[in-house]
């Protein structure tokens, strides 16, 4: 099986080309004992941060080309970053800051999915039967940057309660307006899944540098808030297990450029 490819279902095909991504990731150093249940039995070993464990949720707006027209898809990643047991040989070990940066040049580690809430049908069923997601379906409210509303800066993302969106699971305001980023290579991005209860992996490249800006705790407290509702999915209970008001450590963003442009109209 190891020599050997998932097969790919009928009606898909791949790679999967996104015609338009805009991305943010907020990481979280948590202590790495809260972690090692959400490992049990996968395969993985959550890699180890100097006792810490990274944790990270990545919000995706993104557009993907279809023959009937382009779909428009939100999802979230509730992440543990983690490497296959079996490689535990052969991985390398960095810092939490390194590999952010994109430094862990294995790409063993990456990440085991623990819960990805998505608002379209088919995205969800390609994560699930492709890549082995744990995938629902829900809803967002959302605001965020835009070129087309000049000053809009701050990534506002709520993640609905799919039985009642008048609840939510979360919301994250993240504000990083006036920082200087470092531009970092962080692609190809390893996914981990479960394939009829097999280790999968996938790599997801993001094709250019994102912007990455690493917080201190009173940077953190002025530029992230994290609050949760009152649903009761199970989403909201392990987010506030595993991130709860740990202050955050990063942010990742990421928006893909403008495809065309139609300027100010003029007299004639």
């Amino acid at each position: 099986m190891k020599n050997q490819l998932p097969p790919i279902p009928k009606g898909f095909g791949l790679p999967f080309y996104y015609a338009t991504l805009f991305n943010i990731e907020v990481a979280f150093l948590i202590d790495r004992k809260k972690v090692l249940k959400y490992l049990e039995n996968t395969g993985l070993i959550a890699a180890d941060f100097k006792g810490k464990a990274l944790v990270s949720f990545n919000f995706q707006n993104y557009t993907g080309q279809f023959p009937d027209g382009a779909s428009t898809t939100q999802e979230i990643e509730l992440n543990i970053v983690s490497y296959p047991e079996s490689q535990k040989d052969t991985v390398a070990f960095v810092t939490a800051e390194e590999y952010l940066r994109g430094e862990e040049q294995t790409k063993l580690m990456g990440h085991k999915r623990v819960w990805v809430p998505c608002d379209a049908d088919m995205a969800i069923k390609a994560g699930i039967e492709l890549f082995g997601e744990p995938k629902f379906k829900t809803t967002f409210t959302t605001n965020l940057p835009s070129l087309n509303v000049p000053g809009q800066n701050k990534w506002t993302v709520t993640c609905n309660d799919p039985k009642n969106a008048k609840e939510s699971i979360f919301t994250c305001v993240a504000d990083v307006a006036d920082l200087i980023p470092e531009m970092a290579a962080f692609s190809p991005i390893t996914e981990y899944g479960k394939f009829e209860g097999k280790l999968i992996g996938c790599r997801w490249n993001i094709l250019q540098p994102t912007c990455l800006h690493f917080l201190n705790e009173k940077e953190s407290k002025k530029r992230v808030q994290m609050t949760y509702g009152k649903s009761d999915h199970q989403m909201k209970k392990d987010m506030e297990i595993l991130i709860g008001d740990t202050p955050a450590f990063a942010l990742r963003t990421s928006m893909s450029a403008p495809a065309a442009i139609q300027t100010r109209a003029y007299y004639i």
